[in-house]
């Protein structure tokens, strides 16, 4: 349930950008999330398109772009991607040099990447 305080928290600062730059109406707004995220895509849609009625977002879009779980092999630094469900494999190693010293770069992401107004 907490997307619908992470959705109310977008809407506000969308609305307040669409304010401080004299604009009539939200067209897009733009986020980027992690795919470490325990953020469900389609409740943020649904909230809304709820919340979104009788502001200047009504009739706006919402976008979201997934970032990949990436690390960044500590022995040779090499970047390499892991999908969410291998992450439970104890066998998560560098492809390159069989490492198992990484450190997480990308995954964890939850921002607003931009608010297309008009």
């Amino acid at each position: 349930m907490h997307e619908l305080a992470l959705t109310q928290d977008i809407l506000d600062t969308a609305v307040k950008y669409a304010c401080q730059t004299n604009s009539q109406k939200i067209v897009t707004i733009v986020l980027r999330l992690g795919a470490l995220r325990d953020v469900q895509r389609e409740w943020l849609q649904y909230y809304f398109n709820f919340i979104r009625k009788g502001t200047v977002a009504e009739d706006a879009e919402i976008l979201v772009i997934v970032n990949p779980i990436v690390f960044s092999c500590r022995a040779c630094g090499r970047e390499f991607e892991v999908e969410r469900d291998s992450l439970y494999d104890e066998d998560i190693a560098c492809p390159d040099c069989s490492s198992k010293n990484y450190t997480l770069i990308s995954g964890t992401e939850f921002r607003i990447e931009g608010i297309e107004v008009v």
